[in-house]
């Protein structure tokens, strides 16, 4: 599944997404972002984590900012909303889990 996510992403200029797992309420969602392309502002559904996998990204909240970069994780807050962009081309993990 990640090498799909990794091939989709050479052509894209836009966010690309697979699901990859879905069990007793959780799920596990890839994304790939080119260089400055954005996940719009939005908050989690519910308990959220990111798993980088290559690549970074910042991760952007109206009063904190982190650069996460390969194999860094990071619980995202509750009902915070947030942006993901691209600092160069990267594909991450989301662990969503009730």
């Amino acid at each position: 599944m990640l090498k799909e996510v990794a091939e989709k992403l050479k052509n894209s200029n836009t966010p690309v997404m697979q699901k990859i797992h879905t069990n007793n309420g959780t799920k596990l969602i890839a994304f790939g972002l080119k260089k400055g392309v954005a996940l719009a502002e939005h908050t989690a559904p519910s308990k959220a984590k990111i798993i980088m996998v290559q690549g970074e990204v910042d991760f952007n909240m109206k009063q904190e900012s982190y650069r996460l970069a390969t194999l860094d994780t990071y619980d995202i807050p509750l009902k915070e909303k947030h942006a993901v962009v691209g600092v160069e081309d990267a594909i991450f993990l989301l662990l969503l889990s009730e």
